[in-house]
C-alpha cells in the first residue's frame, strides 16, 4: 500500500514589505505581527545570519567575489548583539551614510538590517565616500567590554568620544543655539580614593555625524571612568555606594 504524503503548501512566503504596513508612512509592523513569536525569530535568525558571512578578520565578500568591505569592530559587535523589540517594530532601523565627492552633501540611505548596509557600502558606497558608515537609528550601543574606560580620549589630536548609534569613536561639537545641562558625571576623589559621582552642569554636545547629544544615556555610561570591584571570596551581597 502506497504511503500517502502531504501536498505542499501553495502558500506564498511572507516578504520583508508583507510584514509592516502600520502608523501614517506604513514603516511601522503591522499590529497582527506585534505577539506573533514566529515573526521575531525570523527576525532575529536574519540579524543573527549576518554575522556569519564575515570572515576571520571581519571582512565582508560579495557573492561574485568583486567586492569586499572589512566591517569596523563597533559594528560587528552590534551584529553580535540580538535586535530590540524597537529594531523589529521599524522597517528601517539603520541607514548608510557617506559625502558625496561631487557635492560635499552627506546623504543617508535607509537599510532593514546591519548586513543589508554593509553589503550596500561593499558593493557601490564605498567607491564614493571610503569613510562610509552604518547607523543605528532606534537605539544605541554601549561601548563594547573591550573599550570601556578608554573614552573620551585624544586620538590624532582631536578629542573623541563612543557615538552609540555610530558605533565607534566620533568628534562631538556644541549644539547651536548653545544649551546646557545637568547630569551625572564620574570625578576621582584623592580623599576616598576611588571615583565618586557629582552633579554638575554640563555643555550640550552632539555627534557629528548622527546627530546624538550627549544627553543620551548610553553616551554618559559609555564616556565615563570604569573601574572593576573586588569581592572578597565568600560575600554574596554587595552594599551600595553612596554617591
Amino acid at each position: 500500500m502506497a504511503s500517502k504524503t502531504r501536498p505542499r503548501s501553495k502558500r506564498p512566503k511572507l516578504r520583508l514589505d508583507d510584514l509592516y504596513g502600520g502608523g501614517d508612512s506604513g514603516n511601522l509592523l503591522n499590529s497582527r505581527y506585534i505577539e506573533n513569536q514566529k515573526v521575531y525569530a525570523w527576525f532575529q535568525k536574519r540579524h543573527s545570519k549576518g554575522y556569519t558571512l564575515l570572515d576571520e578578520d571581519g571582512v565582508y565578500y560579495t557573492r561574485d567575489g568583486e567586492h569586499a568591505w572589512r566591517v569596523p569592530y563597533g559594528i560587528r559587535q552590534a551584529m553580535a548583539v540580538p535586535l530590540s523589540y524597537n529594531q523589529v517594530v521599524v522597517k528601517y532601523p539603520f541607514y548608510v551614510t557617506w559625502i558625496s565627492p561631487k557635492t560635499g552633501k552627506r546623504h543617508k540611505k535607509y537599510v532593514p538590517s546591519i548586513i543589508s548596509g554593509v553589503h550596500l557600502i561593499a558593493e557601490r558606497v564605498q567607491y564614493a565616500d571610503p569613510d562610509a558608515w552604518i547607523v543605528s537609528r532606534t537605539v544605541g550601543y554601549v561601548v563594547p567590554e573591550k573599550l570601556r574606560g578608554k573614552f573620551p580620549r585624544q586620538m590624532n589630536g582631536k578629542h573623541m568620544y563612543w557615538c552609540p548609534c555610530c558605533m565607534t569613536a566620533r568628534r562631538f561639537r556644541r549644539r547651536v543655539p548653545l544649551e546646557d545641562f545637568y547630569a551625572q558625571k564620574k570625578f576621582w576623589s584623592e580623599e576616598k580614593k576611588r571615583y565618586i559621582w557629582k552633579d554638575v552642569k554640563l555643555a550640550l554636545l552632539e555627534c557629528a555625524v548622527c546627530g546624538i547629544t550627549n544627553r543620551d544615556r548610553k553616551f554618559r555610561a559609555s564616556n565615563q571612568p570604569y573601574e572593576k570591584r573586588r569581592i572578597k571570596r565568600g560575600v554574596r551581597r554587595l552594599r551600595k555606594r553612596k554617591r
